[in-house]
């Protein structure tokens, strides 16, 4: 089914290779529809084939960059896009890929600029996002929104614009949650609007106590957040009562993805089929839950899920707000993230709580012990480190001020924060500027890059005494990761989801001490903490103990109350009909 006309491509295309071998369009169509077909080792060999034929063609370098995407190296994808905006510099597509490519890159600085020269050329909608993508990365959430806004009433039908605009406003200080409902209603509206005229009926058997076959779909099935908490569900489900279909969207594929795939009855590489194809293929396979990972995040599927392919449809844990998708319908939170009242009138979705927390964190395995790095800094109040491991674009102007207070508050404090983000200079250094309005100087603050992997990630907490949550978009990896190695985390509570999954963590742990009403009572809780060096080395030695004796990491436990959820969602769909 995955295939259909392309092998039929395939097989005209190698006659042509074999009759013409120095053909390097040939090569190209090659490489174009081998990608399409999920195999990216010869696709890779004919992009590069064909770039050998003709080595300064632009469209040529673009396509090695894109057909040979998932077996390329990333240096050997820059260097051919960088190659091809020199050769063809009006191309904007070229532009866009070299963009993205700068994106993925964390190098945000260099990629807006590259925005900035093809918006010169007349608006654009592709490059707005991108632009907006960028400023987001340098910690411009104001500038992005505002971006976004005016890209989105020039181009009204784009729906990728419209999906990230509400998105975007998530990392909004002040953002007001019934615009930001509004904004996901009017991206579900768009897709409504602009839905292909495809039906696709449910056959499945109104029985509500069967066998239920559940798809997840998601471009995150790999060393990724969303697939950490989802997998206690797939290693744990009833299997006599659930069958997993795994619909993997992502290019990606590596060790978390094989023990996701042997926790599957079904599980389907799904990178190359377009949305119809991917709702066709779900409802084809008679799915009786499918369940969304990804929301509006980067290469998501809610336009499939817009076509209706499952009876029962939900999302989960990949995004913090509703979709705006009136085909789905559910959305599982929990009481804390999502009380009761005007979280419902926001969301589109029905809110499915979850309680008492809505995840289930799975503990990295080889995971160093949670000790205090004595060299790092001094005790008491004096030596006292804060930090934040959370992506550089949830730390906006605001929070910086906040940050700042925190500092203040406790005299010869120092802040540790890391990202991926940091490997691009330019990020670093506008938010050594911004805390320096603050009048915190630079000797004040530790900026890391991203580490190669888990183990030396998780190390570094050894030299944090405090992590203060982000605001208004809370950590929820981070937070789980800092508590896992004995770190207090601050946070405040919000108004909206985004804002509250601190709150659902910490008061699943019975740590309320550390959640704040107001930003006042944030910095108030962040001091009385760095001054009480028993109670930081108490949490040091207790709170692993306290996570893994919660419910947050009882994966048998979540994995029965998420089924417990799908079965009721289930059940509810046979009394309709």
């Amino acid at each position: 089914m995955l295939a259909g006309k392309g092998e039929a491509a395939l097989a005209a295309l190698m006659r042509l290779a074999a009759k013409s071998p120095r053909d390097a369009e040939v090569a190209g169509m090659l490489s174009m529809v081998l990608s399409r077909l999920g195999r990216h080792e010869p696709a890779l060999f004919y992009a590069r084939r064909a770039v050998e034929l003709v080595p300064d063609h632009p469209r040529l370098l673009l396509n090695l960059a894109t057909s040979g995407r998932a077996a390329l190296p990333p240096a050997e994808a820059m260097a051919a896009l960088q190659r091809a905006v020199v050769l063809a510099p009006g191309d904007l597509e070229i532009r866009l890929s070299l963009v993205n490519e700068l994106l993925v890159s964390h190098r945000a600085a260099e990629a807006a600029e590259h925005c900035r020269v093809g918006l010169a050329a007349g608006p654009n909608a592709a490059i707005s996002v991108s632009y907006a993508n960028a400023l987001l990365a340098l910690g411009d959430v104001e500038g992005c929104v505002t971006l976004l806004r005016e890209a989105k009433a020039r181009f009204p039908d784009d729906a990728t614009l419209a999906a990230f605009l509400p998105m975007a406003m998530c990392y909004l200080w002040g953002a007001d949650p019934a615009e930001r409902a509004a904004a996901h209603r009017a991206y579900g509206r768009l897709l409504d609007r602009t839905r292909p005229a495809i039906s696709l009926s449910h056959q499945g058997v109104k029985d509500p106590e069967r066998r239920l076959r559940v798809g997840f779909v998601s471009p995150d099935l790999r060393s990724h957040s969303v697939a950490f908490f989802v997998e206690p569900f797939f290693e744990h489900h009833d299997r006599r009562a659930f069958e997993v279909v795994a619909y993997a969207t992502g290019l990606c594929d590596d060790a978390t993805s094989a023990r996701l795939r042997g926790h599957a009855a079904l599980w389907r590489d799904a990178a190359g089929l377009t949305d119809v194809g991917l709702a066709r293929l779900a409802n084809a396979e008679r799915v009786d839950v499918l369940v969304d990972l990804a929301g509006h995040t980067l290469y998501n599927s809610l336009p499939a899920f817009n076509l209706r392919p499952a009876p029962v449809q939900a999302t989960y844990c990949g995004y913090p707000d509703s979709t705006g998708v009136s085909a789905m319908g559910y959305r599982i939170v929990d009481a804390r993230t999502d009380p009761p009242g005007a979280a419902d009138t926001y969301a589109t979705e029905r809110l499915w709580r979850l309680d008492p927390c809505f995840l289930c964190y799975r503990p990295p395995e080889g995971a160093p012990a949670p000790t205090r790095d004595a060299a790092a800094a001094g005790s008491g109040s004096g030596g006292v480190v804060f930090g934040s491991f959370n992506a550089s674009k949830k730390v906006n102007r605001t929070l910086i001020g906040v940050w700042a207070r925190v500092l203040h508050a406790v005299p010869g404090s120092r802040l540790l924060l890391k990202a991926q983000d940091f490997n691009d200079p330019t990020i670093p250094a506008g938010m050594r500027e911004r805390f320096a309005a603050h009048g915190i100087g630079p000797e004040r603050l530790d900026l890391l890059a991203g580490t190669k992997g888990i183990a030396e990630h998780l190390a570094l907490y050894a030299r944090m005494d405090i992590a203060l949550d982000t605001l208004p978009y809370n950590g929820t990896t981070t937070t789980c990761e800092a508590l896992h190695m004995g770190v207090p985390v601050v946070t405040m509570a919000g108004d909206s989801h985004p804002g509250r999954v601190g709150v659902s963590l910490l008061g699943t742990l019975g740590l309320d001490e550390l959640i704040a009403p107001d930003v006042d009572g944030y910095v108030a809780i962040a001091a009385a903490l760095a001054a009480d060096p028993a109670r930081l080395a108490s949490y040091r030695s207790t709170l692993r103990g306290r996570l893994s004796a919660s419910p947050l990491c009882d994966g048998p436990g979540f994995a029965a109350r998420f089924g417990d959820a799908l079965r009721g969602m289930w059940r509810e769909r046979c009394a309709r009909t």
